[in-house]
């Protein structure tokens, strides 16, 4: 029978408080992958372009009542390539944001920038783990939800970083919010997860 040694548990102590956040990030957005309610396996984040059930001009008709209540839906390859098109005119309503995204390309790829309450919000769909820990390394990390999901919250520096993973947990949906100068940093975390979670209802 193995037997408890105190020892070993003494020597690890040094290393825990390093190896927690990376551990508190991966397990935290397994977790979320599975929390959606009506996961699919994560072979099913690379479908076939033929199996769209939405193309841009999908999001017509916002005066409907039949379509505000069923959201557009896109792969999330299709929004990580076209990142604005996450937040259609009822969600920009709901929200209160005046005015389109502004698309803007990064080393991860596209992302859309709204102004939301004097936050500036820059929303990627296509974030590799990798770059989630580096962004959360140095800050205080907690687990939120989003939307039916959970995500990892990191706030550093007046910087808020949030992180979803729907299908596949190197490819992230995520949000880095920045307040406007003067404005408080209190409703930084909340705006760039209402943007996520208004996000989150668009991938299926």
């Amino acid at each position: 029978m193995p037997r408890f040694d105190p020892d070993q548990r003494s020597r690890r102590g040094r290393s825990r408080r390093t190896a927690a956040l990376g551990a508190v990030v991966a397990v935290g957005l397994l977790s979320a992958g599975c929390s959606g309610g009506q996961g699919t396996p994560g072979s099913s984040s690379t479908q076939p372009t033929s199996t769209s059930v939405a193309t841009p001009s999908a999001t017509a008709a916002p005066s409907s009542p039949s379509a505000e209540a069923q959201p557009s839906k896109y792969s999330q390859a299709q929004l990580a390539s076209q990142p604005c098109l996450a937040l259609d005119g009822h969600d920009l309503a709901a929200l209160g944001i005046t005015g389109r995204g502004e698309q803007e390309s990064g080393k991860n790829g596209p992302t859309c920038r709204w102004k939301l309450a004097g936050q500036s919000v820059n929303l990627g769909l296509d974030l590799p783990l990798s770059y989630a820990k580096t962004m959360t390394k140095n800050g205080r990390v907690t687990q939120v939800p989003v939307g039916q999901h959970k995500a990892i919250q990191a706030e550093f520096q007046r910087i808020c970083f949030i992180f979803v993973a729907v299908h596949d947990t190197d490819r992230l949906v995520g949000t880095t919010t920045i307040p406007e100068p003067g404005e408080p940093q209190d409703t930084t975390c909340p705006a760039g997860a209402s943007v996520a979670a208004a996000a989150l209802t668009h991938i299926r």
